[in-house]
Parts: structure tokens; C-alpha cells; sequence
């Protein structure tokens, strides 16, 4: 397993109660029917679905989840239009934008990169892998800073692009960690998806509530189920 660099800045994790059914964020990446989403989603599902309208759901045949980061794939019968991956780096100070569903209901952020840390994590799910800090600045609507059900979902940058997926939080310092832009990027390589460095759409600070209604709305973003059997949560 990796160990973090000395001095350098770590957020420690430990995932070990019984899984339960729960639900987080997925996003396409491919409209023929790949999601990413974050790995701590799909761990020890009996069943993963994708909610696509009220009381109706897509079927998800195949799961891969990777091994050292906090990444799972996705593959569904055809999917929506897909977001674009971003082929660069977050800077500290960078503006950056949430899209999902905390807390189980549609909601967005907005934050500001820190600057690199690393996540340790323990327990049922055991890695070190670089992350990316952000200290949220505004929730629509806000019902405070714990963004628990938004996991897996999109972090895009101001145009647009996504540079990270929404793994973990520290809601007491109003801190949310994504995953690395090129630990993305390997996860995508493996789908033979395609990063790119062009703009998608531009987004800020006034827009990006009305930006995830419309991601949510068709589809690109949604919300992604975890169907455990209570037969075995029970042992």
C-alpha cells in the first residue's frame, strides 16, 4: 500500500460498520452507458441501480471497482449525454463545483481548492491514494456541510470539466476531498473513454444551481442505489 510523503498532509478514514442499503451520485462518462461513481458506493452491493425518474430505475450489469482509489465503474443498456474529463491539474485557489444528491435529495456546491492532501483510509476499504481538499463556500439549498449521498458524484472546474470525484468530507471544518484528477483519469483509460482539455460549458458562482437542475434533469448526473440483502446485514 502507498504511503503518503513525509510532511505531507493526510485525512484519515475508517470504513467498518456492515454494509447497508444507501444511495450516492454517479455520472456518465459515456452515453452508450459508463458511470463513474465512488468505490465506498458500490462495496459489498448486493444490487446497484441507477434511479433514472420517480419509481423508475436503470439496471447496472457490471461493476469494476478500483483497487487503490476511491473509484468504481459503471456499465448500464445506453446511457445520457456524458460529462467531459478534464487533461490537467487543480491549482490551489481554483474555483470548483459539486453537482448530486446530499443528503439524498437533488443539492450543488460550490468551493475552492486547497491544495493537494492524501486520504488514508482503513478498515473494509484499504488504500492511500492523493486527493485534492476544498473548502466549500456555498450549498443550494443548504442544509449544512455534511454532503453525505452526493459520494461519487462530479467536481467540475469553471468550465465545466470534471477534475475530481466527491469521496469524503469533513463537515465540522466545511471540507469536502475529491479524488485526484489523474487518478480519474486512469479510471477512465480503463473504459478507453477519452480526457480532453477543451471547455465544456462555463459555470459560476451565479449559474451553477441552474447547471445541476439541468445535468440531473437529463440524466448525465444521477443518483446511483445500493440494494444490500437484509438477510445478511442481519449476520
Amino acid at each position: 500500500m502507498m504511503v503518503p510523503p513525509p510532511n505531507a498532509p493526510v485525512v484519515m478514514i475508517h470504513v467498518d460498520e456492515p454494509k447497508r442499503s444507501s444511495a450516492g451520485t454517479a455520472f456518465s462518462v459515456d452515453r452508450h452507458g459508463v458511470w463513474i461513481t465512488a468505490r465506498h458506493v458500490t462495496d459489498g452491493c448486493d444490487r446497484i441501480v441507477l434511479r433514472t425518474d420517480a419509481g423508475r430505475y436503470l439496471r447496472v450489469d457490471r461493476v469494476v471497482e478500483q483497487r487503490n482509489v476511491d473509484i468504481s465503474l459503471l456499465w448500464s443498456r445506453g446511457g445520457p449525454a456524458e460529462l467531459t474529463v478534464y487533461d490537467g491539474d487543480v491549482r490551489p485557489g481554483q474555483p470548483g463545483y459539486a453537482f448530486g444528491f446530499p443528503q439524498g435529495r437533488p443539492g450543488d456546491a460550490r468551493g475552492q481548492a486547497i491544495g493537494r492532501w492524501y486520504l488514508w483510509s482503513t478498515g473494509r476499504l484499504e488504500f492511500v491514494a492523493p486527493v485534492v481538499a476544498w473548502a466549500q463556500i456555498e450549498r443550494i439549498p443548504d442544509r449544512g456541510p455534511n454532503l453525505a449521498g452526493i459520494s461519487g458524484g462530479p467536481w467540475v472546474d469553471a468550465e465545466g470539466r470534471v477534475v475530481g470525484v466527491v469521496i469524503a468530507g469533513a463537515p465540522r471544518r466545511g471540507r469536502t476531498y475529491t479524488t485526484a484528477p489523474e487518478s480519474l483519469r486512469a479510471a477512465l483509460a480503463r473504459t478507453d473513454g477519452t480526457v480532453s482539455p477543451r471547455a465544456a460549458f462555463a459555470v459560476n458562482p451565479t449559474n451553477f444551481a441552474g447547471i445541476g437542475d439541468r445535468l440531473r434533469s437529463q440524466r448525465t448526473v444521477s443518483q446511483v442505489l445500493c440494494v444490500v440483502n437484509s438477510s445478511r446485514v442481519r449476520r
